[in-house]
């Protein structure tokens, strides 16, 4: 089964959780300008672990660790480009792996990760945008990973964490352009109703339901309170494509400690107000930063 017959066929697609927690979780530490793609030159059974701990919980698609995995970024490491490549393309197999490994029996997918250029700045422009790249430019950056994700057997992309409209273009016509896979894209808020660059979400959203290759869009890594008023102002548009939300746990970050404050009522966001994520037209649910098992296994408990 691929995953637009699957679509058709499900009404709720659970997405996995946070990649950096679970190798956390395992001992690895992360503070590293590669940040989870470390894993994949220290440990790769560690992330296969936690492919397999999501699918095993109730996930329908692993996202593969290659948000911040960049042909650039590991240059700039003085990882040989083959290296890189082949680093790239081993995201998708681990995540096969768990599949394989994985004790049930509900469809599982695989989504290539393709996070956005500011993951690779490490500054937090992915919160920011307004990079002051042309779309050319964004294009060269996202190809190679892309093509590579494409090439080692992903059931789709996941461009995700995009704060910035260009961007958002430029990965376009990219799969335009290929012509060979279909993806969703989500992004992250200025508020419920823009874009981190500031540009209106509606001026988004026609470009994403006009694209042919765009099975859903919403948003990923933003506050749990943010994502009801934002369905809102997307389901707006009568007739649209599947919404797709997998937030922060609620956990608020402090750069300066560089610790996370852990919230409260993590149950009530991914039980009860998925529920109404649901209602408003979100048909990808999962969760990211901070988030684990346990708020997936909550989402099964919930839709299933």
């Amino acid at each position: 089964m691929n995953i637009e017959t699957f679509l058709q066929e499900q009404d709720v697609m659970l997405i996995d959780g946070s990649m950096s927690l679970g190798l956390e979780e395992q001992g690895l530490d992360l503070n590293d300008p590669l940040w989870t793609a470390k894993a994949l030159m220290d440990d790769q059974e560690k992330v296969i672990a936690v492919h397999q701990a999501y699918f095993e919980t109730g996930a329908n698609i692993a996202i593969t660790n290659s948000y911040q995995a960049t042909i650039a970024g590991f240059e700039k490491l003085g990882i040989q480009k083959e290296q890189g490549r082949q680093l790239i393309k081993q995201t998708v197999e681990l995540a096969k792996q768990a599949r394989t490994r994985a004790s049930v029996s509900h469809p599982m997918f695989v989504a290539g990760s393709v996070g956005p250029y500011g993951a690779y700045l490490a500054d937090g422009s992915e919160y920011r945008g307004n990079y002051g790249k042309t779309k050319e430019e964004l294009k060269v950056f996202h190809k190679e990973r892309m093509d590579l994700l494409i090439e080692a057997g992903a059931d789709l992309l996941a461009c995700e964490t995009m704060p910035d409209h260009t961007e958002i273009e430029a990965l376009l016509e990219l799969l335009a352009e290929s012509d060979s896979i279909k993806a969703w894209v989500t992004m992250t808020l200025k508020d419920a109703t823009h874009l981190s660059d500031g540009t209106p979400l509606a001026i988004i959203q026609k470009q994403l339901e006009a694209s042919p290759y765009v099975l859903g869009y919403g948003i990923n890594c933003v506050q749990p309170d943010l994502v009801s008023p934002t369905l809102m102002a997307l389901a707006k548009l009568p007739e649209h494509k599947p919404f797709v939300t997998y937030p922060n746990s609620g956990a608020v970050y402090d750069p300066v400690t560089k610790t996370w404050t852990h919230a409260h009522h993590t149950e009530q966001m991914f039980t009860t107000e998925a529920k109404k994520w649901h209602e408003l037209g979100c048909r990808f649910i999962g969760g990211c930063c901070c988030t684990s098992t346990r708020e997936i296994k909550w989402l099964a408990q919930t839709f299933r």
